[in-house]
Parts: structure tokens; sequence; C-alpha cells
């Protein structure tokens, strides 16, 4: 997927009148989705258009209800600039978060804004598949229920905490989920279908990804790393996540698996993974591992007790995430030695934590990288546990902001007037 908030397509590469238009219009949204409320004259700057033309491209998106105009503050002489500003309530994207204990979801308007969140604990274990859909058809459903009326859901966007085959969104492993070769996308398209509610817009989007993948398309577009064109994000959960952003655009792979970091060995003969090697660094550092280390059992204990623990002061819970931020190190130093990033971005369990082993996790990096250790700052993440709903919700925007008037009109018009009969696609970003 393209990320960043320039242009879609730059004017002189479009092929006629109608794809410069489709352009144009692809550039002033994506502006106001990343920047917000910006004014005319400053929309002019930043695409280099002429003020005419924005006037023309704003009244079009008015028209199509993404974007409204107010008056412009007075400034000295002159006429003040009308702002433009995106109307998050006019289309919605529907993200989803999977993981070993929760289904998160949220509602995210155009702008990036959260408008609804919704999260569910897990009734048992989340190995039973069906249980795991049905509960992301229903928050899909309860959540698009609260949008205002006529705002257009563009996408269903569920991360997993696995690997997950792209363009189909078949979840190939997820050994925290006891997930393998899992057809979501396939399952969530058929548990939709099989509602008996109003149906969603037949050319809406039904994806699945990797949640390092959307947790560093979300810190780099609206996080810690935002304008970095370099970054390497790795989330502690009951595994270990990572996404990579390489000059700007997010690294996939072949198949689109690039990033499992988690499985990567930083202790030979060590602790059993889910995967069923030993030693990996998800076994080493991830939930169950921190749980251990400060001196709980991971079958009575949640990491929010351990995150408790050292906030109150607990000398054995301190050292223990001392020892695993040492581990932590080890393994970060081996992808900062591969990908060479400007900033690495910590999330979940290892962001809540890191304040208390950055010491350690320093210490232990700078010995296995040296010089390079300068030019990657390690940062926490700054959006927290919503990075991967908001980087999935980014992914479900992307047609829109590659051609905003198409997009709308393929969905407005694919709804069955009978509310029946609705075909659901599976596309990939």
């Amino acid at each position: 997927m393209r990320l960043g908030s320039g242009a879609a397509v730059l004017r002189a590469e479009a092929s006629g009148r109608d794809d410069v238009r489709r352009a144009n219009l692809a550039a002033v949204l994506r502006l106001l989705h990343f920047d917000g409320a910006s004014t005319r004259s400053d929309i002019v700057a930043a695409t280099g258009f002429n003020r005419s033309t924005v006037g023309s491209l704003t009244s079009e998106l008015e028209r199509a209800g993404l974007v409204r105009e107010r008056p412009g503050v007075v400034r000295g002489k002159g006429r003040p600039s009308n702002v433009v500003e995106p109307v998050s309530t006019s289309v919605h994207v529907l993200a989803f978060d999977v993981t070993a204990t929760e289904v998160a979801g949220a509602r995210v308007g155009l702008g990036g804004y959260i408008l609804q969140v919704r999260r569910r604990l897990h009734a048992g274990h989340p190995r039973d598949v069906g249980k795991v859909v049905a509960m992301i058809a229903t928050l899909a459903r309860e959540m698009d229920a609260r949008a205002p009326e006529g705002s257009v859901p563009l996408a269903i966007v569920v991360s997993v905490a696995g690997s997950v085959r792209q363009p189909d969104g078949l979840v190939r492993r997820a050994p925290a989920l006891g997930w393998a070769d899992v057809p979501l996308v396939a399952l969530l398209q058929a548990e939709l279908e099989s509602d008996q509610g109003p149906p969603f817009p037949g050319a809406m989007l039904i994806t699945a990804g990797n949640d390092g993948d959307f947790g560093v398309v979300a810190e780099h577009l609206r996080g810690a790393a935002r304008g970095i064109q370099d970054v390497l994000y790795v989330r502690g959960e009951r595994g270990v996540g990572g996404g990579v952003v390489v000059d700007g655009e997010l690294l996939k792979g072949v198949g689109g698996y690039a990033g499992e970091v988690g499985h990567i060995l930083v202790r030979p003969g060590g602790r059993p993974c889910a995967c069923g090697a030993k030693g990996c660094w998800e076994a080493e550092v991830g939930d169950d591992a921190i749980l251990r280390a400060v001196g709980r059992d991971p079958k009575e204990s949640e990491i929010d007790d351990a995150i408790s623990d050292v906030a109150i002061g607990r000398k054995r819970a301190i050292a223990g995430v001392h020892k695993i931020g040492s581990q932590v190190g080890l393994g970060l130093a081996s992808l900062v030695n591969i990908f060479n990033p400007g900033v690495v971005v910590l999330g979940g369990s290892l962001g809540a934590l890191y304040p208390t082993m950055e010491k350690t996790l320093h210490a232990s990096l700078a010995r296995a990288l040296g010089p390079i250790r300068e030019q990657a700052t390690l940062v926490r993440s700054e959006l927290g546990p919503d990075a991967q709903l908001v980087g999935g919700a980014e992914v479900g925007f992307v047609d829109l902001l590659d051609d905003p008037t198409g997009t709308l009109a393929a969905l407005r018009g694919e709804v069955d007037e009978q509310g029946s009969g609705v075909v659901l696609e599976s596309r990939s970003s």
C-alpha cells in the first residue's frame, strides 16, 4: 500500500483529463485526511495547484460530502481564505485487532478520527475460529448501526497476531491464537452474508493483515514515527509482532510475511515457542516470559499484573523486567543491523515496560551494534493499544484516497434497494 500524505498520482503521470481530475481530487483529499483542516491558501501551497483549481476541487469534494468549508479567520488586510476540513462522519472503516485475549474493534472516520471503540474478551481459548469470526461480525454490525445516517462503510479490516498471506487473507500461522491455515477473510465474508441484518455495500473491501504491519503503518502515518521514512515497529504481546517501513513504503515480501520478527532465534535451545521451535525471541520476551521473570504464573496472571507490580515498585518485578530488557536489546540489535531504521517504536507490553527496561535494553543494544546504534532512536508507541486499529483503518481508506468520487459512487451504487442479494468482495490493499 502507498503510505504518506503526498499526491496519489502526479498530474504529469495522468493519461487523460479524467485521470488528471481524479489525481487532483486524490491529492487534495489525501492532504486533508493526513494533515487535517487547511485553508485554501495552504492547499495551493502544498499541491502547486492554482487557486481556481483548488476551489473547483474542494467544491466537488464538498458536493460528495467528504469535506466542508467554513470562513477563515481575518488576519490583516484582504479576504480570509476559506478553511477546508474532512467530514469525519461521511465515510468510515471498521477495523479489528484479534489478539490472544480479546477482539478490539473501532469505527474510524475520514481524517483518522476514532469515532467508536469496542473490546470483547474471548469466551474461552481463541482457537475456536468460528466464535472469533462471529464476534467480529457482530461488532461490525453494532458499530455500523451506530454510524450517522448516510455514512458509507468503506472496509472491514482485521489485524491478526500471526502470519497472514496476501492477497487472500489466509492466516497461515498464528501460534498465540492456535490458528493454522485459517481462511479468515472467506469465513468473515460468509458470516456477514448469512447475517439477517442490513447488507454492507458489495464493493466494500474485506481484508486481513499482520498486526505488526498495521502497527508500523499507524506509527509512521499518525504516531511516534510520523515523517520518518525508515521505521521498525515491535509489539509485545503473547507473541512478538513486527513491521517495517523502508524508504516510506511498507515492507511486505513475496507473500506478505515480511516482519515476522518474533521468530528470530536469540537463544539456541531456549524456551519452547508456540511455533514448535526453541529460543525464539517471542518465547524469551513475550508476555508469558515477562510474567515468569517477575515471579508470576502465566496461567494465573495477565501482563497487566506484571505492569502493576512494576508500577508499585516490587523489587523482584523490576529485576525481572531488567533481565527481559537485555533479551529485548539482543533481538533489536539483529533487526537494526538488517534494516538500519531511523526510529524503533516499541508497542504493547514492551512499550508499557520500556521505561523500566530502558537501561539494560540500551546496554545490550550498544554492545551488539557499536556505532550504528547512534542512528536508531528508540521510542514508545504514541498510539498504544489503538495502533493496530488506526493502521488497519488506513488500509481501508486507500481506495477512497486514490479515487474519492469513483470509490464513493461504486459503494453507494452497490447496495440493493431490497436489502438482499448483496455479494461481498474480498480484495487486497
